[in-house]
């Protein structure tokens, strides 16, 4: 991009790669770049999977089903409620987003996966 800032979201490295790639990697990398991801923290563009706090959160909850670690879980959840502020942002600015990977989609799947304590990737 040439503006020197490092990009921590999901179409931008480790999110991306933990949350789809954490069951097949070594642990000492995945988690490696889930710390990269929590040091980040929350992103403020949007809430969804692509550029978003979802995308990033599913790396942590690909942790937590790979470790077992309950820190992963913890990070997901406080991830998740930056991500409902960010969802009601949207929602008084222009009625929501309504679009696949950056809309409000992705948010709702992250957050019900958060309640449940479950890992991996938000998917139906």
């Amino acid at each position: 991009m040439g503006d020197g800032l490092i990009r921590t979201q999901w179409c931008h490295g480790a999110p991306g790669v933990v949350a789809t790639l954490a069951p097949f990697i070594d642990e000492a990398p995945a988690v490696a770049g889930g710390e990269l991801t929590c040091l980040a923290v929350p992103l403020r563009k949007g809430a969804g999977l692509c550029q978003g706090t979802a995308g990033n959160g599913c790396a942590f909850l690909s942790l937590l089903e790979r470790t077992g670690d309950d820190r992963w879980l913890e990070r997901a959840r406080a991830f998740a409620m930056r991500e409902v502020g960010q969802v009601e942002q949207a929602r008084a600015a222009a009625g929501g987003r309504h679009t696949l990977w950056t809309g409000d989609l992705w948010p709702a799947l992250y957050l019900a996966d958060c309640v449940d304590g479950s890992g991996g990737l938000p998917l139906p």
